[in-house]
């Protein structure tokens, strides 16, 4: 074996485990004719999430009456067929503008959702941000399901759109 080749396989033996171990990160941003109050007000209703965010399956404890950072909430995320029992935790909450959640799910996966509302001339821009982890969503499977759920999160802006604007 060439030192030329030996040192790309060095190479990709030492880059690959910081590569595998990245959570994925899918972000889509949409300018709506929707007043920023009204968007936050939607985006930041917990009851009405699963009418719009196409992976959120539903809640499995019951919703806070007012959100604040740290409160625990347990859900069911979903894509593609698959489904995990979630346990999210709110990390921000900034009203009227962003509200950010993390979550743990079976077998060590990890998720991350945030939800932004700025002010825009002709109404608001509304950002949707979601984070896959953890050892399931390892290596090349991971890629796969960013891929997947790329697509639902375009559908579920698409969905808050047709509802809200």
């Amino acid at each position: 074996m060439s030192q030329d080749l030996a040192a790309t396989n060095l190479k990709r033996a030492v880059v690959a485990p910081v590569i595998i171990r990245a959570m994925a990160k899918l972000q889509l941003t949409r300018e709506l004719s929707l007043s920023p109050d009204d968007a936050w007000a939607h985006a930041s209703d917990l009851g009405s999430l699963g009418d719009w965010l196409v992976m959120h399956e539903g809640w499995r404890s019951d919703l806070p009456d007012e959100i604040t950072v740290g409160t625990r909430i347990v859900g069911v995320a979903g894509a593609k067929g698959m489904r995990n029992r979630v346990t999210w935790t709110v990390k921000r909450f900034d009203p009227p503008s962003q509200l950010e959640v993390i979550g743990s799910g079976v077998g060590g996966t990890r998720y991350g959702l945030a939800m932004k509302v700025t002010p825009t001339a002709n109404g608001c821009a509304f950002a949707v941000t979601l984070d896959l982890g953890g050892p399931p969503l390892f290596g090349p499977i991971g890629a796969v399901a960013a891929r997947a759920v790329k697509g639902d999160i375009e559908r579920s802006v698409q969905q808050f759109e047709k509802l809200y604007a």
